[in-house]
């Protein structure tokens, strides 16, 4: 069974849409950085950044801006 797919991460402001990034999602996913993931939690990568200092929605230390997920 294939535990990815493909997504589209957008950031909405008042009525505008705005297509920041791709990438992939990896849903069978439990654990990432030694870190059980929440039920609502999925892990992905970007693979294309398309508006670059978009800020990242649950930031870490080390990226708190798309770009820097490279």
């Amino acid at each position: 069974m294939d535990d990815t797919r493909p997504f589209q991460l957008y950031v909405v402001d008042g009525t505008k849409r705005t297509l920041v990034a791709r990438g992939t999602i990896f849903e069978a996913t439990t654990i990432l950085h030694g870190m059980e993931l929440s039920d609502n939690k999925v892990n992905v990568t970007i693979e294309e950044v398309l508006v670059a200092n978009t800020l990242v929605f649950v930031p870490t230390d080390h990226v708190y801006i798309v770009t820097h997920t490279f």
